[in-house]
């Protein structure tokens, strides 16, 4: 059971405890002494249960060399759960997760070489989990253990080996829906300081730092700095008005920008002088989808203003007051809701209606929820919502009262909630990353890494393409950014000296040499033609057939007025014999029939 507040139902008679979707099944209070006690062992068709669980040490985050930290570890349902246990106390929030179903899961003892900075005492009974990190690039993560003893770490590997066989037998497959990409490559400087990130198109990445707005890309690797912005904690973007919501500064301002003012880098955009202090922000489709808003939170008080590409960007349209402190916004069709501690309000945007709190006074989890921070509203129909609070979600009707028993459960202590047309919420399969920070409201662009951070792109398996055209990337393209004549302009590209460098390697290997040929762009293909292949008829583009008609048209009056003014040897009148013709086209000349010269 996992869970932050509570892990399920538990009875106050005989303390018997189990999940709220087992209530149902449960045998008749009291419970016999026998059932009480905590049995291990997992379902091989749905793999639910415990397998193995008990303590082990993993490396402290400075790695092996600082030494080991005691740690609670949990095989369930599949998963590799790890709890902190350094301080003498099981952590209640989960510290790590490893998905078993993962192609890449392996798990196997460790050699001396493998650890350089262990113990050679220690080196027997250290064992390595292995785990998909990356699909493209393809990169693995690895998480080393420390046992009490060599035979200990036998019966761990064991245990997990017969799991992982048991899954290729029962052909669990992997239940993940999304998988990480690289969307940049790592080595430009703004990328580890990135506190916010926005897609504006399929060449064009804009990322906010402490130092200010930057526009990426994608294509001619250029970067230009935009605007005045420091410390850019929220990009938004409004792609039906062509607009970019900047959250910025000390005293959190907003600015808008369009995405013409984008490419121009002295441009400091409007700014909303209603919005300064602002602690929340959203945007969304109102009216069918049609009409962009931007909603802006300032302590209690909540302004909504509709946006356009005119000047300036943003009229304001309606004012609420919200019952708190406001924590979170979200645009619902043509709702807003808003949440503050312990509750939230649904509010019309296109009349005046009265709110709908949500969850109901009335309703009995109404005081569980009392004093939680209200972190998200996601709307899974007309008339059912899911409440996301910092202990747990649950799911209310239209009016606010209980709809599912289900709760939704924080394996850990949530950084941000991040929903995309929600029908139903179940645990599928975790990433195995490390310090991952989410840069956009959408949670598609995201960094995460201590050492070496990535910027990457949290796709969709079920999409059909990339949002974005993500460039090859790679830990070593030795690229640097230089800056161009205009000093809010910078290039991200590897020197001269260097580009010769890779020129003279790959000319000395033959493998290499066609790198050197860039991949075609921007052309027409009509039809390939190679050494074996037989003449074609091509077929040229528009300008060149009108070219080539003027050419002949020209070349055929030339020829008009030559023959006109050449003597004829034959008459005195022009004309040609006919047997002069028909002789000549019966010569054959040096190349036989049809023959002539190139």
């Amino acid at each position: 059971m996992v869970g932050l507040v509570r892990q399920g139902l538990a009875c106050e008679a005989c303390n018997f405890v189990c999940h709220v979707s087992c209530a149902s099944g449960a045998s008749i209070c009291p419970m016999p002494p026998e059932q009480l006690q905590k049995t291990l062992g997992v379902n091989p068709v749905n793999g639910t249960g415990t397998a193995f669980e008990g303590y082990l040490s993993v490396p402290k985050p400075s790695g092996v060399r600082k030494g080991w930290q005691k740690a609670f570890v949990v095989i369930s349902d599949f998963k590799i759960f790890l709890f902190d246990a350094s301080e003498g106390k099981i952590s209640q929030g989960v510290m790590h997760v490893t998905d078993m179903r993962d192609e890449q899961f392996s798990v196997a003892p460790v050699l001396a070489s493998d650890v350089i900075h262990a113990n050679n005492k220690d080196v027997p009974c250290i064992f390595r989990v292995m785990s998909t990190q990356l699909s493209c690039p393809p990169t693995t993560s690895s998480m080393l253990f420390l046992a009490d003893s060599e035979a200990e770490m036998r019966r761990w590997t064991q245990v997990l080996s017969e799991l992982q066989q048991l899954l290729r037998q029962n052909r669990h497959c992997n239940r993940s829906v999304y998988m990480l990409k690289e969307a940049y490559d790592n080595g430009l400087p703004f990328i580890p300081h990135a506190l916010s990130a926005a897609i504006i198109d399929r060449e064009r990445l804009t990322l906010g730092t402490d130092y200010g707005l930057f526009l990426v890309n994608l294509r001619t690797n250029d970067v230009l700095r935009v605007g005045d912005c420091r410390r850019v904690q929220l990009l938004l973007v409004s792609p039906e008005a062509q607009l970019l919501s900047v959250l910025c500064g000390k005293n959190h301002g907003l600015r808008i920008f369009s995405w013409a003012e984008l490419e121009t880098p002295e441009e400091p955009g409007t700014k909303v002088l209603e919005a300064k202090g602002c602690q929340a922000v959203a945007v969304g489709l109102i009216c069918c989808g049609t009409t962009p808003v931007l909603c802006v939170a300032c302590k209690r008080q909540v302004l909504c203003f509709q946006m356009a590409a005119t000047h300036p960007p943003h009229r304001r349209i309606k004012e609420i007051q919200a019952p708190g402190y406001v924590q979170c916004l979200d645009v619902l069709g043509d709702r807003l809701c808003v949440g503050y501690p312990s509750g939230f309000s649904l509010y019309p945007l296109l009349n005046e209606g009265s709110p709908v709190s949500l969850p109901h006074a009335d309703d009995i989890r109404a005081s569980a929820v009392a004093q939680m921070e209200a972190l998200k509203a996601v709307e899974v129909s007309l008339s059912e919502f899911i409440l996301c609070f910092s202990g747990f979600g649950l799911y209310v009707d239209a009016h606010g009262y209980r709809s599912r028993a289900q709760e939704l459960m924080w394996p850990a202590a949530p950084l941000k909630l991040l929903a995309k047309k929600v029908f139903e919420a179940h645990p599928l399969s975790p990433f195995s990353s490390a310090q991952v920070r989410a840069l956009n409201p959408e949670g598609s662009l995201c960094t995460f890494g201590s050492e070496k951070v990535r910027l990457t792109y949290l796709r969709n398996k079920g999409a059909d393409q990339d949002e974005f055209e993500i460039p090859q990337t790679t830990d070593n393209s030795r690229r640097y950014l230089m800056r161009t004549r205009h000093k809010r302009c910078f290039s991200f590209r590897i020197t001269e000296e260097e580009r010769q460098h890779q020129r003279r390697e790959m000319m000395r290997n033959p493998s290499l040499r066609a790198k050197l040929i860039s991949s075609p762009s921007n052309f027409n293909h009509l039809v390939h033609v190679g050494p074996s292949e037989k003449q074609r008829q091509l077929q040229d583009l528009h300008l060149a057939q009108e070219e080539k008609k003027q050419e002949a048209d020209v070349r055929m009056r030339c020829s008009s007025l030559s023959e006109m003014r050449r003597p004829s040897p034959e008459g005195h009148n022009g004309m040609t014999p006919l047997g002069s013709v028909s002789s000549r086209k019966d010569h054959k000349g040096p190349l036989g029939r049809g023959g002539g010269a190139f």
